[in-house]
């Protein structure tokens, strides 16, 4: 049976067993959506927007016993993938969303609900006349403020220059953000893995949203 509640991209009779307790589904109301609406109880909640074959989501829940990580894909074949390898490895703490991201932030996540957020090697849309298709722009960089705790994360990974520097241009034109050092090493994705491998250089960038003044 599909969930009511659930809206699937790619087709309207597209069935998923939403039964499954790793895929989630969302509610009714908007702007409910935190830790504990989709684990239950409340931990450090992490998403990876985009989550393709879910190398890092997988990899990153495995690190992060103590979070809950939300792998939200819009590709349906990549969704049953990544719920298949998380029950391999016997995962408790991650859960999979089909659905776009975008979306996601803008109606149905809480405000300041978000710990982490990892968005690794979107879709760049390279032709100009494509770049109003990019997933990264004003709005969705103003959904990502609100979403983000004060003090929360928000990590970029591409391997095209053109859209890291217009991204990196859209961040440092927001006043809620700082770029900061990332203090830790991250699980590397499966494209990560590759360009590595093949010497393709790829580029990288961490933000902090700032705490609201007089905040610690």
């Amino acid at each position: 049976m599909v969930d009511q509640f659930c809206f699937y991209p790619e087709s309207k009779t597209l069935e998923v067993e939403t039964q499954d307790p790793l895929l989630a589904s969302l509610p009714q109301g908007g702007n409910e959506i935190d830790s504990n609406s989709i684990f239950g109880q409340t931990a450090p909640f992490i998403l990876d927007l985009g989550a393709g074959e879910g190398s890092f989501a997988l990899a990153y829940a495995l690190q992060n016993s103590g979070g809950y990580v939300l792998a939200i894909e819009k590709k349906i074949s990549r969704v049953r993938k990544i719920v298949r390898k998380a029950k391999n490895l016997n995962l408790k703490n991650l859960k999979v969303l089909h659905f776009y991201w975008e979306l996601f932030l803008k109606d149905y996540c809480k405000s300041s609900a978000v710990d982490e957020i990892h968005i690794l090697f979107p879709d760049p849309w390279p032709k100009r006349r494509h770049h109003n298709r990019r997933t990264l722009n004003f709005q969705s960089i103003e959904s990502i403020s609100r979403v983000l705790k004060p003090k929360g994360l928000c990590r970029l990974v591409t391997d095209n220059q053109d859209y890291f520097l217009a991204v990196t241009k859209l961040f440092n034109l927001s006043a809620d953000f700082e770029l900061i050092t990332p203090k830790k090493n991250y699980p590397e994705s499966l494209f990560e893995q590759r360009f590595k491998k093949m010497g393709i250089p790829y580029f990288q960038a961490l933000w902090e949203k700032k705490a609201a003044k007089g905040c610690p």
